[in-house]
């Protein structure tokens, strides 16, 4: 009897269930990573051996070489707080549009009477403008509370307090854990080339506010052997 032919059938395989994997994975990173705010100046810090990390959400003082100040909170419920409580001191109008745009973009390095007409722009002009800016004001000879970098560092200290409280009550109502460290701390970056006078001119403003502790950014240099 002569051999009974099997049909012969390519092989397939069904990519379904790999390309939903691929898409669940997109989806979970683009759903947890945080982006990094663009930065308007570059600033070269010091070289040092500690590789202490600097928490997530802090109050970044920036200190270009030419003595310029920008400032930039990473909890947007703190800095839309801040942000709303000056407003009112400085007497600044800014619609509900105007004050979510500016919780979502970088560093601040101008004075609050600027921000209205900044934020009209769009945002590639917004990126030039924050570039050449002259920074937050914060030398008025020797009336540091006058001064508009003093007024956003003490609310926010005010407004991370009063919410700091508030989150570790509720974690504890929950009997859940509260990192403490990771939460509201104010950071300094300073050029390496910048005049002492101008970062003990900042750090004597965190002083005045009440800011009795703070981390300062280096750069990572090697360990001698």
């Amino acid at each position: 009897m002569p051999k009974v032919k099997m049909p012969r059938s390519t092989p397939s395989l069904d990519m379904t269930p790999m390309v939903d994997l691929a898409f669940l994975l997109v989806t979970f990173f683009m759903l947890t990573s945080s982006f990094r705010s663009p930065e308007p100046v570059f600033v070269d810090p010091p070289a040092s051996t500690t590789e202490k990390e600097i928490p997530k959400q802090v109050f970044l003082v920036t200190i270009d070489e030419t003595g310029r100040v920008f400032i930039d909170i990473t909890n947007a419920a703190v800095k839309e707080k801040v942000l709303r409580d000056l407003m009112v001191d400085y007497k600044v109008g800014l619609s509900e549009e105007e004050i979510k745009k500016f919780i979502g973009s970088g560093p601040l390095g101008m004075r609050l009477a600027e921000l209205p007409s900044f934020l009209a722009q769009e945002a590639e002009k917004r990126a030039k403008i924050a570039e050449a800016a002259a920074g937050v004001p914060y030398d008025t000879a020797n009336k540091i509370r006058t001064c508009e970098l003093y007024n956003w560092v003490l609310k926010s200290r005010v407004v991370a307090d009063n919410d700091f409280k508030m989150r570790e009550a509720a974690a504890q109502e929950k009997n859940q854990g509260f990192d403490k460290d990771n939460y509201m701390q104010f950071v300094v970056k300073a050029a390496k080339d910048t005049r002492y006078e101008t970062v003990k001119n900042v750090i004597d403003v965190l002083r005045e506010a009440r800011v009795s502790k703070f981390q300062m950014i280096t750069g990572l240099e090697a360990k001698p052997e």
